[in-house]
């Protein structure tokens, strides 16, 4: 039996696919295994954690001397304890010999897991890495998947902004479809099984609501709009839907920093999607989502992202990291010249060199030249795409 394991996880891994690159993300868990010899890597399903271990073997050169075990690939639920595990692990050293690298994924339901790590980390025999989506392990860093870039050439496929496999089918009846398998299996398996929800209908709906709304609100007054909209739903239990889904990464909540007094109000807060796609699948509506794709490129870049008040004055997104800062109003709707040159007069007043814009849709309808001379750039959702991208 447990050779059958051994030999199947082998098999998986080797036979897996990947459609992204993971520079960045490579470096990060070669870094941090070199250094602490621990890594987890916990993300969204369907995000690309199996490929990056993939292209960590590859790259390294080590699938011979990696005991990687997968539970999702148990479908018997054959390995359910630290000490089944302990034999598995057993019989693959008295095979293959011990093993440099050992790769734990998705073994969150097996009892006893956390002791079979600290085991192992204690041994200093192995480097190791987690990859699941629920447990975490304090002391150890995360490895952080962000939904892949979008390029100039995808603007048809904005909806399906993180998802690869889904982008190169042609069918759009087909690729609907799969984004709600994908969808259901995220919150079926991450949060259905991790979590008290025991409505998920309701939980739907929620997340619903949220995908529908660019507000900046409270939890009462999105408690009260779900009613209005008659949702019925106790305000702890809309609390514990919306940690349950920031905490597996569906959903990342913004604050508003106030830059006259240098201070984060955190009574009110916006949540966007840490992908697009998602939001789509639960709205199925002709919405902008250039706000939410353009939040996830600065956080993919490590910046830290807010809305912006100066004085009365709000934006859609203040981005800061290290000593750049970028201030940008979103006027991707706006056909009133004058307007657009307002919302840049009030911009260009933010008074420390940052680099501000006004994204609008077409930018050879405003002549706003003269806005260039105070730090304020008229740009479009591309010509800012790929700054932030640069950075």
């Amino acid at each position: 039996m447990y050779e059958k394991i051994i030999e199947k996880n082998k098999n998986f891994i080797l036979q897996h696919k990947s459609f992204r690159k993971y520079t960045s993300e490579l470096e990060l868990l070669v870094e941090e295994l070199n250094t602490k010899k621990i890594a987890t890597i916990s993300w969204m399903r369907h995000t690309g954690k199996t490929g990056l271990i993939k292209n960590f073997l590859q790259k390294t050169n080590i699938f011979d001397d990696t005991f990687y075990y997968n539970h999702e690939t148990d479908l018997l639920s054959q390995i359910s304890s630290e000490s089944e595990l302990l034999i598995l692990m057993d019989m693959y050293v008295r095979i293959y010999g011990i093993p440099k690298v050992v790769v734990l994924q998705n073994c969150n339901p097996i009892n006893g897991i956390k002791s079979f790590i600290q085991k192992l980390y204690k041994s200093k025999k192995y480097k190791i890495v987690i990859v699941w989506n629920n447990i975490k392990i304090w002391w150890v860093k995360d490895i952080v998947l962000y939904p892949q870039s979008l390029k100039k050439n995808n603007i048809s496929e904005i909806c399906y902004w993180g998802i690869p496999e889904v982008r190169i089918i042609p069918d759009t009846h087909y690729k609907k479809f799969l984004l709600s398998a994908l969808r259901h299996d995220i919150v079926s398996r991450d949060i259905l099984e991790a979590y008290t929800i025991k409505n998920i209908s309701l939980f739907y709906k929620v997340l619903s609501y949220i995908s529908l709304s660019d507000d900046y609100q409270s939890l009462r007054e999105i408690h009260r709009n779900l009613w209005h909209h008659g949702v019925e739903i106790a305000l702890l239990t809309l609390i514990d839907y919306i940690n349950a889904a920031l905490n597996t990464h569906i959903l990342h909540r913004i604050y508003l920093y106030d830059i006259k007094n240098n201070n984060t109000i955190q009574s009110k807060a916006q949540y966007i999607f840490w992908d697009v796609w998602i939001r789509y699948s639960l709205s199925w509506e002709d919405i902008s989502y250039y706000e939410n794709g353009l939040i996830l490129e600065f956080l993919s870049q490590w910046f830290e992202v807010s809305w912006g008040l100066n004085g009365r004055f709000q934006f859609e997104i203040y981005a800061q990291k290290n000593k750049e800062t970028f201030c940008i109003a979103l006027c991707m709707n706006q056909d009133d010249k004058n307007e657009v040159r307002k919302i840049a007069r009030k911009l260009s007043k933010i008074w420390w060199p940052s680099q501000k814009y006004v994204l609008v849709k077409d930018t050879e309808k405003y002549n706003m030249r003269k806005f260039t001379e105070e730090w304020v750039k008229i740009m479009n959702f591309w010509d800012i795409l790929d700054i932030i991208q640069a950075q």
